[in-house]
């Protein structure tokens, strides 16, 4: 009864209690049922192994002057859409942009989009400088 009256009181942090819960479930779905992966540079080095790979920059142009991945494909995140023809379904796909989060976005976009293998950067290009992995200028 305490507990209750003590809630109704405190009508802020109820309301931050329960969209905290709310968001960490959100969170917890979209990752068991997102249809692209998540790797880690050591996965994004292991993926380039593969010759049917296309490294997609979804960074903007003038993010690309501190660096960027050898023989990617620059697309800006606000072009993906319109150019989604451009690139072959068939391959997989490793998106990045600095630090992971258009990178999912863009994922999630291309899985949705009939894109079989899709994978993110985790920590984007970010990552990729902390490792001290091999980029071009």
């Amino acid at each position: 009864m305490e507990f209750i009256q003590f809630l109704q009181g405190e009508l802020l942090l109820t309301g931050t209690l329960f969209a905290l819960i709310i968001l960490l479930i959100v969170n917890i779905y979209s990752e068991k049922y997102r249809k692209y992966q998540v790797v880690d540079t050591n996965g994004a080095v292991s993926l380039m192994d593969d010759d049917k790979l296309t490294i997609l920059d979804v960074r903007e142009e003038k993010e690309r002057t501190m660096g960027f991945i050898t023989n990617d494909l620059n697309i800006p995140m606000g072009q993906v859409k319109k150019k989604i023809d451009s690139l072959d379904k068939s391959k997989n796909i490793l998106v990045y942009c600095k630090n992971g989060t258009r990178s999912d976005r863009i994922a999630d976009m291309l899985s949705k989009s009939d894109f079989q293998k899709v994978y993110s950067i985790k920590g984007g290009f970010n990552a990729w400088l902390k490792a001290e992995l091999p980029i071009q200028k």
